[in-house]
């Protein structure tokens, strides 16, 4: 049995997981003691984050090499707070670049503790080499889609795949009443704000339907100030209250999502949407570089076609956003065709229809009867 628990995440998406799962965490050893890194929905249950997650905000390449002394200070202060911890469990979630630069660190730590980590990296888009990388410095992988544990299975055999918690029973009423609303989610951290938001506002002006449709934000609270500023002199409504932003997404007849997380989520609502992505141009010089995948978003490329329209880097632009809304914003064939392969991403993001979280919770139970590879 855990008796000392460390658990952490740097990204919003990684705070949703990491709740769904201290919750079984807590339930299953409550005596545990447990410390870590974590945004507000991991804090809600009683979770003392060792700094704001918001601090950590930030990616892309030029983006994180702007505050790479800011970032090697936090990761120092991690490896401290997990040294003095002592813990006999360690489990990282997503954000594989801090994560793997705090799990590398405190290797000496494994004769008396196991380490976990959830969701892992994509390399199957790039740096491929971070398969072995992880594979040998973890105990236990947990995957969210069903194709990525072969990537790591062949330096260790502890890598399986529990699926997509956004996917496990999920409930979506739609609104009856049309609501003629069209939703911006320009991402989750600052700097994708900041290069994203602009594009969309200037969208806004040219949706020839704008007057027949509420155009809404979507955001995290931690981003209301900035999204505030950023869009003086539009009169659109920002939301950010969870329980608020669930009822405008049941509301939504079309979505505008950076490419991200916030994708799935629209997905298993079933939400037709349009996918738009822009950085530092010196990023996506870089990216376009390395990564050899032709879609950007995680729909498009299970099923290795267009399903999402994307509007990536050069292509953001207020008038190609603005272009490609007012072609499909009635289009029923495109709102059939979305909602066709949504209903299809369903039974590819679940194993065996089981709950993601349990899964875990089990794996990470069974790992102390298993022989570290």
């Amino acid at each position: 049995m855990y008796k000392k628990i460390f658990i952490f995440t740097t990204e919003p998406s990684g705070d949703d997981l990491g709740y769904l799962l201290l919750k079984r965490l807590k339930a299953k050893f409550p005596k545990a003691k447990i410390s870590g890194l974590g945004g507000p929905k991991m804090e809600s249950l009683n979770f003392s984050s060792i700094y704001p997650i918001s601090d950590l905000s930030v990616n892309g390449i030029i983006e994180v090499l702007k505050k790479i002394f800011f970032f090697k200070k936090k990761i120092n202060i991690m490896i401290s707070e997990i040294m003095n911890f002592t813990p006999d469990l360690i489990i990282s979630i997503d954000s594989p670049s801090f994560c793997f630069r705090v799990i590398k660190k405190i290797q000496g730590l494994r004769k008396n503790c196991k380490f976990v980590h959830l969701v892992t990296p994509t390399v199957w888009a790039w740096k491929r080499y971070r398969a072995k990388n992880f594979a040998l410095n973890y105990d236990l992988l947990l995957s969210l889609y069903k194709f990525e544990p072969k990537y790591f299975s062949k330096f260790n055999k502890n890598v399986y795949f529990i699926g997509h918690p956004l996917f496990f029973k999920q409930k979506y009423f739609k609104n009856k009443f049309k609501s003629r609303t069209i939703s911006l989610l320009p991402g989750s951290r600052v700097n994708e704000v900041t290069y994203i938001l602009p594009e969309l506002l200037k969208a806004t002006k040219y949706i020839t339907l704008q007057k027949t449709h509420k155009i809404k934000i979507i955001t995290l609270n931690n981003l209301v100030p900035l999204i505030k500023k950023m869009s003086q002199g539009f009169e659109i409504d920002i939301v950010s209250d969870a329980r608020e932003k669930e009822l405008l997404i049941n509301q939504t007849d079309l979505a505008i999502v950076a490419s991200g997380t916030a994708v799935l989520e629209l997905a298993s609502k079933k939400i037709p949407m349009v996918v738009v992505y822009k950085s530092h141009v010196i990023t996506s010089l870089i990216v376009k570089a390395l990564v050899k995948l032709r879609w950007a978003n995680i729909v498009n490329i299970i099923f290795n076609k267009e399903v999402i329209p994307e509007l990536l880097f050069y292509n953001c632009s207020g008038k190609k956003i603005s272009e490609l809304i007012n072609k499909i914003i009635n289009n029923e064939y495109f709102v059939k065709h979305q909602i066709k392969y949504f209903k299809k991403l369903e039974s590819l993001m679940l194993n065996k229809k089981k709950n993601p979280m349990d899964l875990a919770l089990k794996h990470i139970k069974n790992l102390d009867k298993k022989k570290i590879n």
